[in-house]
């Protein structure tokens, strides 16, 4: 199981790593429940569309276990793959944190 792997198939945008942080939270909370897209889609406040490819990039990645049968995706994670998630999380929250720092010290500067 690897998150870099299913990474690697992706194209880093700001807004594809959101959707992506929010996936991964989500799964991570709910270890072992079985979600469907459109589930996944109306916990995480998204359209089923923003999904875009992410949930078949984890599956492939093995990230997540998905079942064709029933059409749905489960995180079983071990520890190390919990690892890499806490490690991409902090990274994203902290990249957020950073833009949205400047943005407000630039307001204060130059004004509304």
């Amino acid at each position: 199981m690897s998150l870099d792997r299913a990474l690697a198939s992706l194209q880093p945008d700001p807004i594809t790593e959101q959707v992506l942080r929010d996936v991964l939270v989500l799964f991570t909370r709910h270890p072992g429940e079985p979600l469907t897209e459109r589930d996944v889609a109306r916990r995480i406040g998204r359209g089923v569309d923003e999904l875009g490819v992410l949930l078949p990039v984890l599956a492939s990645g093995f990230v997540l276990d998905f079942d064709r049968a029933s059409g749905v995706y489960r995180y079983t994670g071990d520890v190390v793959l919990g690892y890499e998630i806490d490690a991409y999380r902090k990274r994203i929250d902290s990249r957020q944190s950073h833009v949205t720092s400047n943005v407000a010290r630039f307001r204060e500067r130059r004004g509304p």
